[in-house]
């Protein structure tokens, strides 16, 4: 055999070699892609602002989550798909390298929920909040009490309360506080723009009036069909000449709260007549400086679109709905009914 062909033949060897063992290292690393990792329970990783792919994958080969991260991150470089998104990810053991690269690079982060319920006042969202670990007490205070925060994103103030809407939110895990509290007021102005293309109620309410009334009816009644009643008879102490006090227990307890964060809710005759506070509408003529709570659409349609009713009172039945009354006498005859062993309304 002559030596060109010797060479000939060791190049086709070689060759052959090389493809092979090529063509089992892509085996072998397609299975790698494509095995779960060996993970006990679900890992939480969170990448920030600023943070490569690189240095993630790097990251979690020091924590044994991963192997063979030079070839994921050229497996990446590859398809042109080196983008990671900032959040919270959970990484899971049944998940493969694969699927771990797939959601970083497409942002799935985790996702969880947290409700907020019509007539939470800001102190029982903020504190549902941080207990859920989505920000901290004092973020929430902080952002809450932000007058130029709450100007960029549109809320009349004077506070965040009443614009945090009742919804059950889905949040990805890792968003900042900022982001969350833009998510509620987007909510808001949704709802608020869609109750109100009609107008804003008898007497035409700035925003901050009409959020601040539909609170303290969604704190005074908890049936849906009472709200538009509660609210005309709100109206009629507003329009009433000579005027009326609104005289509702929901403002004075908000105002004790304020002036006291540990009031455990009792009502007693220094909180109505002689507690002198903005918030106390047995002191006060008209409506509070703001919200008490935060009322949910219900609630705003009913201050839009109140009853039509002569009704100045209204009276507990211990049930969970009201007894409405045109006349004193009428209001005094349902407290004897109604409230014999409690103090009646007003």
């Amino acid at each position: 055999m002559s030596l060109k062909k010797i060479s000939h033949s060791i190049f086709l060897l070689f060759f052959l070699a090389l493809i092979i063992t090529l063509g089992g290292g892509f085996f072998l690393f397609q299975r790698h892609l494509n095995t779960p990792l060996s993970l006990s329970k679900p890992h939480t990783l969170s990448i920030k602002r600023g943070d490569t792919l690189k240095q993630t994958l790097d990251k979690l080969e020091r924590e044994q989550i991963l192997q063979h991260t030079r070839l994921l991150y050229l497996y990446a470089r590859w398809l042109k798909r080196t983008s990671i998104r900032t959040g919270e990810y959970l990484i899971e053991p049944q998940d493969t390298p694969k699927i771990m690269l797939d959601k970083l690079i497409t942002g799935k982060v985790r996702t969880e929920q947290f409700t907020i319920v019509e007539g939470q006042n800001r102190w029982i969202i903020r504190n549902s909040l941080a207990a859920a670990a989505w920000m901290t007490v004092t973020e929430f205070d902080h952002l809450c009490d932000d007058q130029n925060f709450l100007k960029q994103n549109d809320i009349p103030g004077p506070t965040c309360e009443g614009y945090l809407f009742p919804e059950t939110y889905t949040i990805a895990r890792g968003l900042s506080a900022k982001a969350i509290f833009k998510v509620m007021f987007q909510m808001f102005h949704n709802v608020y723009r869609e109750i109100t293309h009609v107008g804003t109620g008898p007497l035409q309410f700035t925003p901050r009036q009409l959020v601040t009334l539909a609170s303290i009816v969604e704190k005074e009644t908890g049936a849906p069909e009472e709200r538009p009643r509660i609210a005309c008879v709100f109206y009629n102490r507003l329009k009433a000449k000579p005027a009326w006090r609104l005289e509702t227990d929901p403002t004075s307890i908000y105002a004790a709260t304020i002036a006291d964060p540990n009031f455990n809710g009792n009502l007693k005759r220094k909180h109505l007549r002689d507690f002198k506070h903005p918030y106390n509408t047995y002191h006060i003529y008209g409506l509070p400086p703001g919200p008490i709570a935060n009322p949910g659409k219900a609630a705003l349609k009913a201050v839009v679109a109140p009853s039509n009713c002569n009704d100045f009172f209204f009276v507990s039945m211990n049930n969970g709905r009201h007894f409405f009354c045109p006349t004193l006498s009428c209001h005094n005859k349902a407290v004897a009914a109604w409230q014999l062993h409690n103090r009646g309304m007003r």
